[in-house]
């Protein structure tokens, strides 16, 4: 089915969701019990902050990312960035390093 600009937030957080569970299989971190230990994060609000990726403050995506590691790009749409956006940033990475 083909994404539609209007849905573009909820896309973004179904990402974010499907990233974080395809990690923690990676991870060895089976349920949100152990990615709360592994990550710092009480179990209540870990719950709360994968139902409603929204929410979540700096300081816990940063635990996350320290605890499964997701992909930048999926990050980096849940909080607004614009796929146009995206490839400008890379490819200014990519003139940087060259």
């Amino acid at each position: 089915m083909p994404r539609i600009i209007q849905y573009a937030e909820r896309y973004a957080e179904e990402d974010f969701r499907r990233e974080v569970q395809t990690q923690q299989g990676r991870r060895g971190l089976m349920s949100q019990q152990s990615l709360a230990d592994a990550s710092g994060i009480p179990r209540p609000t870990l719950r709360k902050r994968l139902l409603q990726p929204d929410g979540i403050t700096v300081a816990e995506l940063r635990k996350m990312v320290t605890a499964v590691s997701p992909d930048p790009l999926v990050v980096l749409t849940l909080i607004g960035y614009s796929k146009q956006d995206i490839r400008a940033l890379t490819k200014r990475l990519r003139e940087g390093s060259a």
